[in-house]
This record gives structure tokens, C-alpha cells and sequence, in this order.
């Protein structure tokens, strides 16, 4: 089983806990991998160990990556 998904989350999760890193990005970067990793067919326990998640916020973070939350637009009145 090629390992390069589980490979990225552990790079993620060494760029976001490393001081030098800006948090923002890096914590995109986990999200992007977990869900790649999750979408390529990895188990959610080994995505989780990985990421230092719980499968729960594996499901969350590849969802968020998944369907995007649009911003809300306000209803169109015709007035």
C-alpha cells in the first residue's frame, strides 16, 4: 500500500506544531492532506494517528475540504 498520504499528513503536522510556521497555512495544508488521504481510500484510524486526530475530526476536516461552505448570501427582496 503506497504510504505518500499518510507521508503528508505527518509532514503537515510537523509543519503546523513547528514554531517557525504560520498557522493559518499550515493548518489548511493538514486539512488538504487528511481529506486527500481520506478521499484516496487511507483507514480514518491510521489518518487520525497520523494527524494526531480523532476520527471524528479527520471526518470534519476532509468534509470541510469536500463541501465548502459558501458564504451566505442575503435573500434577494423584490421590492
Amino acid at each position: 500500500m503506497d504510504d505518500d498520504d499518510i507521508r503528508a499528513v505527518e509532514e503537515a503536522v510537523a509543519t503546523l506544531e513547528s514554531k517557525s510556521a504560520e498557522h493559518e497555512p499550515a493548518a489548511v495544508t493538514l486539512q488538504t492532506a487528511v481529506a486527500a488521504a481520506v478521499t484516496h481510500g487511507k483507514p480514518i484510524r491510521e489518518v487520525a494517528a497520523a494527524a494526531h486526530m480523532t476520527a471524528l475530526e479527520v471526518l470534519d476536516a476532509a468534509d470541510a475540504v469536500t463541501y465548502p461552505r459558501q458564504a451566505l448570501q442575503p435573500p434577494a427582496f423584490a421590492g
